[in-house]
């Protein structure tokens, strides 16, 4: 009877396995049931984004090229304006140097005619001098000569000093 009873144990310990097996096995097929329909829809979007990604780089191949034909053009623009930026540089330079030679001149010229004018201001000063001690020679020598003459008297009847 002991058996008997341990076998029927048995039967029922495996019975209760069994049972607790199937509802595992049936959790188990249930979640790769949802994993294989999750792995469907996710392969319809993977091949939707990988349709979309290769428009996407065949736009942005396009995109490059064209930006590539536009840099070279631009580059041609840009070398074009250093040139211009060199012109205006030799220009400024040659106008500095006429600028630099014209106030040259100017200033060498007032120089020029400032010494003139000195030179005439002193020449005019020079014969007034002359003038004046030509004058005044003259006046003493006939000074000198004059004490005795009815002139010089008269003069001083007059009140003026010669």
């Amino acid at each position: 009877m002991i058996i008997e009873i341990s076998v029927a144990c048995i039967a029922v310990a495996f019975i209760v396995l069994v049972a607790f097996l199937i509802a595992t096995l049936q959790s188990a097929r249930a979640s790769l049931k949802q994993v294989s329909e999750t792995l469907a829809h996710l392969e319809v979007k993977v091949d939707a984004i990988s349709q979309e990604t290769v428009k996407l780089m065949h736009t942005t191949q396009n995109i490059a090229d064209d930006v590539q034909g536009k840099m070279k053009s631009v580059d041609t623009l840009f070398h074009s304006i250093g040139q211009v930026g060199e012109s205006v540089h030799q220009i400024t330079s040659s106008v500095k140097q006429v600028s630099a030679t014209v106030s040259d001149s100017v200033r060498r010229a007032g120089d020029k005619a400032n010494r003139e004018r000195s030179r005439n201001q002193t020449a005019e000063w020079m014969e007034l001098a002359s003038l004046g001690l030509h004058l005044w020679r003259k006046w003493q020598s006939r000074r000198k000569q004059g004490n005795d003459s009815p002139l010089d008297k008269t003069n001083e009847r007059d009140g003026i000093n010669v």
